[in-house]
């Protein structure tokens, strides 16, 4: 009996050291991720603000019309990229999280599995 509950007490350890290191890793990640989108932010405001600058000072309607393809077509393509960081920022933080349950889950899988075969 006395072992029975040491070994719920022993899973409820484990599973609290696990939503302990998900959480931590939570964190990190989605630091990380906002950190990200903070810098691609400014980024974009500044390059806003320059084609801004830029277009004001523009003599001619083909330069006008120069300068707007060139903003959008980098606009287009940072923006992409961007999306392209996030998904890969957000995919290691779903893998982060999921990553310290892994050990007790495969164990309770495997003790399942393992008691259901013995019966």
């Amino acid at each position: 009996m006395t072992d029975y509950f040491e070994s719920i007490q022993k899973l409820g350890k484990e599973r609290f050291e696990a939503a302990a290191a998900a959480s931590a890793a939570a964190v990190k990640e989605f630091e990380a991720a906002a950190r990200e989108q903070q810098d691609y932010s400014k980024r974009a405001f500044e390059e806003a603000q320059s084609f801004g600058r830029k277009l004001f000072s523009v003599k001619s309607l083909d330069e006008a019309v120069k300068a707007h393809s060139e903003y959008f077509e980098t606009a287009r393509r940072d923006f992409w990229d961007q999306v392209s960081k996030a998904n890969s920022l957000y995919f290691s933080f779903a893998k982060k999280l999921v990553k310290p349950a892994d050990g007790p889950v495969a164990k309770i899988v495997e003790d399942s599995f393992a008691k259901s075969k013995a019966a």
